[in-house]
């Protein structure tokens, strides 16, 4: 054990739906409401969205425009 870490130590991440975080988005509901509707703070909120957006820019999530 390197540091004295015990395995499951640390804060647990908040359980989101972020499918459904993000449809909120594109309806026009504030970060704010929507931590509050989750029952998380605001900054997780934040960091849940930053994650959803960094992930759709990786290469390879674009879609294929020429395919019919």
């Amino acid at each position: 054990m390197a540091g004295g870490a015990r395995a499951g130590s640390g804060r647990k991440p908040a359980n989101i739906d972020t499918r459904r975080m993000m449809c909120l988005l594109n309806q026009g509901v504030t970060k704010k409401e929507i931590a509050s509707r989750f029952g998380v703070t605001y900054e997780a909120i934040k960091y849940a969205v930053s994650k959803v957006k960094s992930a759709q820019a990786l290469p390879g999530n674009e879609k294929d425009r020429t395919a019919s």
